[in-house]
């Protein structure tokens, strides 16, 4: 789909069946690397996303992969639908838009030894291609409050943040998100 080049050199592009161990253990070593960094709190001490979760991404076309292109490793990996939480109906949002005209980020990562490489802004300027791709007018998605990293990103890449939320996640503690959301 998408190229970059630089000191990473990346394609962006559906995660196919036989990458989901990969994608699975990337998102593993992810985890792992908050865990003992708690650069980005939560993610690890909610072990998310599961080994499931991602399977069913792969499965239903939804997970994409920044692969580099000089090791075929996995950079960053982020799952795209328009799946959102049912708290997502009550936002102030700037454009109304059905769920098909929505394009929904979840688990946007960037593997440890690929970090402040421009890994996530590749990721989030492939995942505006594919919301223009898919004929969406919006894209949207949500990060926990204390995910200042990620706020920072998402306002550098012309997201307005509406502020925090209350959401519920099956399987998470977790409740209270800043919303994004980006017209395209």
């Amino acid at each position: 789909m998408g190229r970059r080049d630089g000191p990473v050199s990346l394609e962006f592009r559906q995660a196919r069946p036989d990458d989901a161990a990969a994608a699975q253990a990337a998102y593993r070593q992810i985890i792992d690397h908050l865990a003992a960094t708690a650069v980005i709190p939560h993610w690890h001490t909610e072990n998310r996303p599961t080994p499931s979760e991602v399977q069913g991404w792969v499965e239903a076309g939804e997970l994409y992969l920044a692969v580099d292109q000089r090791g075929e490793r996995i950079a960053g990996l982020v799952a795209l639908n328009h799946d959102a939480t049912s708290a997502y109906r009550h936002a102030s949002w700037a454009v109304e838009a059905s769920p098909g005209e929505v394009l929904v980020v979840h688990a946007l990562g960037v593997c440890p030894d690929f970090l402040r490489q421009g890994v996530a802004r590749f990721l989030v300027d492939a995942s505006l291609d594919v919301a223009r791709e898919k004929g969406c007018r919006v894209v949207r998605l949500d990060t926990y409050v204390e995910n200042a990293a990620a706020r920072l990103l998402y306002a550098r890449c012309g997201f307005t943040d509406l502020g925090v939320h209350t959401l519920h996640y099956e399987g998470t503690e977790l409740s209270q998100f800043h919303l994004f959301e980006r017209v395209l």
